[in-house]
């Protein structure tokens, strides 16, 4: 005789690879978040260190300076909402392979209950089977 395949089997797979797949984004996103972030830092240090040189090269230089702070503090920002939508889609992730499980969880408690209430009427078909021969 075959034996039954579970059914949840594939799709628990599945929603595994899908968890792994958001840790692995998420880890990305952190990686990203925080080269942004040493960027940003990076511009706002230059622009420090450019403010005590030559005044007069600073003058010149502080709106290109001034511009790349801002871009560099933008992109921060941006990768910052990456990482909590990457957080968020993970959450996803895991509470779509929990559902699973439960749905698997469920399923083999009715195959069960279902497995113990045949085998009880077998044995109340054997009973009464042997009552009547009795």
């Amino acid at each position: 005789m075959r034996a039954r395949r579970d059914p949840f089997a594939t799709l628990a797979r599945l929603r595994r690879l899908a968890v792994d797949e958001a840790k692995r984004d998420l880890a990305d996103a952190l990686a990203e978040a925080r080269a942004r972030e040493q960027a940003a830092a990076q511009a706002l240090l230059l622009l420090d260190q450019e403010a005590s040189a030559d005044a007069a090269l600073y003058g010149v230089w502080l709106p290109a300076g001034l511009k790349r702070a801002g871009e560099a503090a933008a992109e921060a920002e941006a990768a910052e909402l990456a990482v909590a939508t990457a957080r968020a889609l993970l959450a996803e992730a895991r509470a779509a392979e929990r559902a699973v499980e439960l749905m698997a969880e469920r399923y083999a408690t009715d195959a069960a209950k279902r497995a113990a209430r045949k085998t009880q009427a077998v044995l109340d078909e054997a009973a009464e089977t042997r009552r009547r021969r009795g």
